[in-house]
């Protein structure tokens, strides 16, 4: 009997960038040995260098960078072949082949209409790409005049400025380069995100009836809405790329046979942006216990506040900043710890500046990437300050290492946690300093319900969240998924 074979797409996380995701890929590969794994990653700047082990069922990397190579789509090494492409790539094949295809996908972009629409538009871009080159036709007069005319008489388009249309043209050039990726022929396809990385679960679905599978550990299009707020594009461009965004989206909900989620925030949010509720699988993180250590904390005068986290504004870190200073005023001793990589350099320097400006150069520290069981076992309190969060396995690590934990309201945080940590609201210092205090403050009191909390979050972490439980679900929809079964069951639904 054949090896199951598995295509599994990532955007900006694995294997080439740390973070919760990446960490979800490489536990998946890594306790599925008898199932071989293509990884298609798309990354956000070139030559970046692996951050996790090639493991042997990885039978291969692709990439698609998609930002700072001279020309856009993936590397085609052959120069023969880069010019066979160009020479076959005339004005008059642009016009009498490619315009109509994309005019096709613009209406379907900025109209708004079915997923099924914007797939089919995909499909037949991605099928003119196979033989001819992406950068020629996509900066062709051509195709700037058409991508003008379509805005001009798009309804929310019109008032487009001629800076907003070639930032937005710009976008586009990169984004659709995703249909020029060759799909490697396997059993399933698995995105780790409802975004570009989809894209070729949708392709290969239509070429060759390939089962799809989405996995989703934050909400993408969520996220994109958050994110937009701190941009610095105008309301015009925001809109276009929301346009984009929520096209791709949709339509990977509608064309992937599973769709799974981290709890039950996650599935209220794919249901209200489209994702069919009969699709849709619960499926927790989890992790290794044997990891991870509940040590005994002998009392010391400075107590420690550990964060583990990426530095980026998605996970808050000006909040504890601005928290760190409250807790200060009580407890002058207490340090604040933050293990990660810096993923925003512009956001840290800002929190550099807060932490300056409130004199807590002696009270909080970011000390990049660490052993994380170590700097947990170091720790009294974790705090995960977050605005945006799906399941995050930050939390699962201070579970299971017994080191209480306190976090803001976002994702599916209060259900991990339920009455085993303290939640609060997101975004709001105050509230994050008094749970901090509650836990902090007050000796040997403090201390035993430090240790109360921490042996009951360590029990629900044992009880539903370990690799075991996790890792056994994704290989039974994968074999569902092989066999036919799901999708067979999922369209009798569909007739009921």
């Amino acid at each position: 009997m054949s090896r199951l074979s598995v295509l599994l797409c990532s955007e900006g996380t694995y294997p080439f960038y740390q973070g919760g995701v990446s960490v979800w890929c490489d536990q998946l590969i890594r306790e599925l040995r008898d199932v071989d794994f293509r990884v298609f990653a798309i990354t956000h700047s070139p030559n970046r260098k692996a951050q996790f082990e090639m493991l042997p069922n990885i039978t291969g990397i692709d990439e698609l960078t998609l930002w700072g190579t001279s020309e856009p789509g993936p590397v085609i090494r052959s120069f023969l072949e880069i010019y066979r492409r160009k020479a076959r790539t005339t004005r008059e094949v642009i016009r009498n082949s490619f315009l109509d295809l994309f005019k096709q996908f613009l209406t379907s972009l900025l109209q708004g209409t079915q997923p099924e629409k914007m797939a089919d538009s995909l499909l037949m871009l991605h099928l003119y790409f196979r033989s001819v080159d992406y950068q020629k036709t996509m900066s062709s007069p051509e195709a700037w005049e058409l991508f003008l005319d379509t805005l001009q008489h798009s309804p929310g388009y019109s008032s487009f400025t001629l800076q907003d249309a070639t930032t937005c043209m710009r976008w586009l050039q990169r984004f659709l380069a995703i249909v020029t990726v060759p799909i490697p022929s396997t059993d399933i396809t698995h995105s780790s995100v409802a975004g570009l990385a989809g894209v070729p679960g949708v392709l290969g679905k239509l070429t060759r009836g390939t089962p799809f599978l989405l996995t989703e550990h934050g909400i993408y299009l969520r996220e994109l809405y958050i994110s937009l707020r701190h941009s610095g594009y105008t309301e015009a461009c925001r809109r276009f790329l929301l346009a984009f965004q929520t096209a791709i989206v949709k339509m990977n909900y509608y064309f992937a046979d599973c769709v799974t989620a981290l709890g039950s925030f996650n599935r209220r949010w794919q249901i209200r942006l489209g994702a069919s509720e009969r699709k849709i699988r619960v499926i927790p993180n989890g992790m290794d216990p044997s990891q991870f250590r509940m040590g005994q904390k002998e009392p010391r005068e400075q107590l420690v506040v550990l964060t583990v986290a990426r530095v980026y504004h998605l996970k808050g870190i000006e909040y504890l900043v601005r928290a760190a200073a409250l807790v200060r005023e009580r407890i002058p001793p207490v340090l604040f710890r933050v293990v990660g990589e810096i993923a925003d350099q512009s956001y840290y320097q800002y929190c550099l500046q807060l932490v300056a400006a409130n004199k807590l150069e002696r009270n909080f520290e970011f000390v990049g990437k660490q052993d994380v069981p170590s700097a947990l076992a170091e720790a009294d309190v974790f705090c995960l300050p977050s605005i945006s969060e799906g399941m995050p396995y930050s939390i699962l690590e201070a579970m299971f290492s017994g080191c209480p934990v306190v976090a803001t309201d976002v994702g599916n945080v209060s259900e991990m946690l339920a009455t085993t940590g303290l939640v609060v609201t997101p975004a709001d210092p105050v509230s994050l300093a008094k749970a901090l205090l509650t836990l902090l403050e007050g000796d040997e009191d403090a201390r035993a319900y430090r240790e109360t909390m921490a042996r009951a979050a360590k029990e629900r972490a044992l009880s539903l969240y370990t690799t075991e439980k996790a890792i056994g679900a994704f290989r039974e929809l994968y074999r569902e998924l092989s066999d036919g079964k799901l999708t067979a069951a999922l369209y009798s639904a569909a007739q009921r």
